[in-house]
């Protein structure tokens, strides 16, 4: 189902634009599902402006290792996968990343283990 009212539409369009401006191009298919309700797009709107542009103690790096770690809790495959490479850009090592994961593990079992298990490769069987 989608949004067919021509104002919605058009307040929908301003804020995924200012949304696109703000992550640097990038804009989600969740993002646009949101813009079928304007007031859901502009809420989250304001929540990514106060994680990201208010933060002023925990450097990127670590913010987005926290990101990466609730998602592998609540099991939210886009958060794991944005949050990983960003924490990847940010400084993060792959070292890094599986400490994260262990702490999800220790609190979360298994179930938050799967999923964060998505950005790491397999390694080869060795004999």
């Amino acid at each position: 189902m989608k949004q067919t009212d021509p104002e919605m539409l058009a307040r929908a369009a301003t804020l995924l634009e200012e949304l696109k401006i703000k992550r640097g191009g990038a804009v989600l298919e969740f993002h646009r599902q949101m813009a079928n309700d304007p007031a859901i797009l502009q809420g989250f709107s304001h929540m990514y402006d106060m994680a990201n542009t208010e933060m002023k103690h925990i450097p990127r790096k670590y913010a987005e290792l926290i990101v990466y770690a609730v998602g592998c809790a609540i099991n939210a495959p886009t958060t794991i996968d944005v949050h990983s490479k960003l924490a990847l850009k940010y400084g993060a090592t792959i070292d890094e990343l599986g400490e994260a994961l262990r702490i999800v593990f220790f609190l979360c079992g298994v179930g938050g283990l799967t999923p964060g298990l998505k950005p790491f490769e397999a390694l080869e069987e060795t004999k």
